[in-house]
């Protein structure tokens, strides 16, 4: 062999190695500028096709504008603007689609935090997983406070000459809890809040349409397989344990065409894969309606929806949540007038000093019921009697008063109780000047009174916190407030 043999076998490695390396940066360089490709495209496609429509309860956000009003730099901008373009990105939905897709297909797990992907391909609120497992259960005194709030309300409604009754929708894994997965293992009590509740608002004599107890007597499925709320035979049940618990005449759909669509796109179907995930059957019942909208409703979503035209039962006024979507063209048809509302905390005394209302129903799902608790109805505080012996004690009980918050025509007295002296039952009053009132009790220990500012006519104000149990009442608490403190 000679020298240059050697040399062109030389120069050919080196070449092939070359052109190995040339090829080797070209897919390397073309993987690059695709990755980019890949990152830029959600940015850029905005130009064309951006997001303007999302699945999540809110309004989207809006370009930030550079400069505030007053002319100077937004220094929120950035900020903003990230919020912005998480929001209307291009493609946003299509690509949550696809990774929800891929998630719940291989790996069985949502990829929202909101939706609790379980077996079967049903889905489950997370919000209702304390319920589930029993560690969110409310203390027996959280149960009695929760009875005693409405028990006033219920009191309220019954001294203005208005039926009243409160019905509360069992969260989906209350009924149907076999297809939550894998949490068997960390239930810690199969005892639910709205369990514990039902037999208190008995005792109390509170009306109410007992939902829970209801559903679980049924054999047929009555909630959607790939949403929160009941079906549309859940829907018709609920609406007639509402009617009988009212003791009114209705109608009560037995006899009605039921058809079978697969057209219903459920809200957790909806939160996790936008507006691609398949549709569930739903029963429509085929109800020639009789009422119509007096405002101008978009949906039954609105917060505010006011009807005439139906028969039979007065007025209604609703107080209400997303449950009451399928119960409003039901109820609507069953009353000359309707007013449905969702707004929180309820402004039930002013409302029912516009309408006068016949009748008064309460809606809340049990997920929700703690509300009651931290936003108890809006009305003047119920008056009561001195009890029969009324002695003082020293303790660290708080008092304050304060315009309230969600009507200014209201003083919300409020405070907390030396948890020590309070027993399971046990009632918190508040005097204010010379007049005693029951409280609304929250959370464990805490206490609310709302009295309108024109009947406060003397100042200061002399307010006593006192206990009550067993019809012997303490002063634990007294305060002196200015006007104006």
């Amino acid at each position: 062999m000679t020298a240059g043999y050697f040399y062109d076998l030389s120069e050919k490695a080196n070449g092939c190695l070359c052109t190995k390396r040339r090829i080797y940066m070209k897919k390397h360089l073309i993987f690059m500028i695709a990755c980019l490709a890949v990152c830029l495209l959600p940015f850029a496609g905005m130009a064309v096709h951006p997001t303007t429509i999302t699945t999540e309860n809110k309004a989207m956000s809006e370009f930030p504008e550079l400069k505030t009003e007053e002319g100077v730099w937004n220094s929120d901008f950035f900020q903003e603007f990230e919020e912005y373009f998480n929001e209307h990105f291009a493609f946003r939905n299509e690509l949550v689609y696809a990774d929800a897709k891929i998630q719940t297909s291989v790996f069985q797990v949502s990829n929202v935090d909101t939706v609790i992907y379980g077996t079967d391909g049903w889905l489950y609120y997370t919000s209702t997983l304390e319920d589930y497992l029993g560690t969110g259960k409310m203390s027996n005194r959280q149960i009695y406070n929760l009875a005693h709030n409405l028990s006033l309300v219920w009191q309220y409604v019954e001294e203005k000459g208005s039926d009243f009754l409160l019905a509360v929708p069992p969260n989906k894994n209350t009924l149907y809890g076999e297809h939550m997965p894998y949490y068997d293992s960390y239930i810690v009590d199969q005892v639910h809040n709205v369990d514990l509740l039902a037999p208190k608002l008995a005792a109390m004599g509170v009306p109410y349409a007992d939902l829970t107890e209801l559903f679980r007597n049924e054999d047929e499925v009555l909630y959607l397989k790939r949403d929160s709320h009941w079906n549309g035979k859940g829907a018709v049940l609920a609406y007639n344990c509402i009617m009988d618990a009212l003791g009114y005449l209705h109608e009560d759909y037995k006899d009605t065409s039921v058809t079978r669509t697969k057209d219903e796109d459920g809200d957790l179907n909806r939160m996790l894969y936008t507006f691609y995930g398949e549709k569930e059957l739903n029963d429509n019942y085929e109800i020639e309606q009789k009422y119509f909208y007096v405002n101008d409703v978009k949906s039954v979503e609105d917060v505010w929806i006011e009807t005439k035209g139906g028969t039979g039962n007065g007025t209604l006024l609703m107080f209400r949540d997303s449950f009451g979507n399928t119960l409003i063209p039901l109820l609507a048809d069953q009353f000359e007038e309707a007013w449905f509302t969702k707004e929180v905390p309820y402004g039930l005394e002013s409302l029912m000093e516009q309408y006068d209302p016949d009748t008064v129903v309460v809606e809340k799902v049990e997920r929700n019921l703690s509300e009651y608790l931290t936003m108890p109805p809006i009305i003047s505080a119920l008056e009561t009697d001195f009890a029969q012996t009324e002695e003082a004690v020293e303790s660290d009980t708080t008092v304050s008063m304060k315009s309230l918050e969600y009507d200014f025509n209201y003083y919300k007295i409020s405070g907390n109780v030396e948890e020590a002296l309070l027993k399971e039952e046990t009632d918190i009053l508040v005097r204010i000047n010379d007049v005693c009132y029951k409280a609304y009790h929250t959370d464990s220990n805490g206490y609310e009174v709302y009295i309108k500012k024109k009947e406060i006519k003397t100042w200061p104000v002399e307010i006593k916190v006192l206990t009550k149990d067993r019809g012997i009442s303490k002063v634990v608490q007294t305060r002196q407030i200015e006007e104006g403190e």
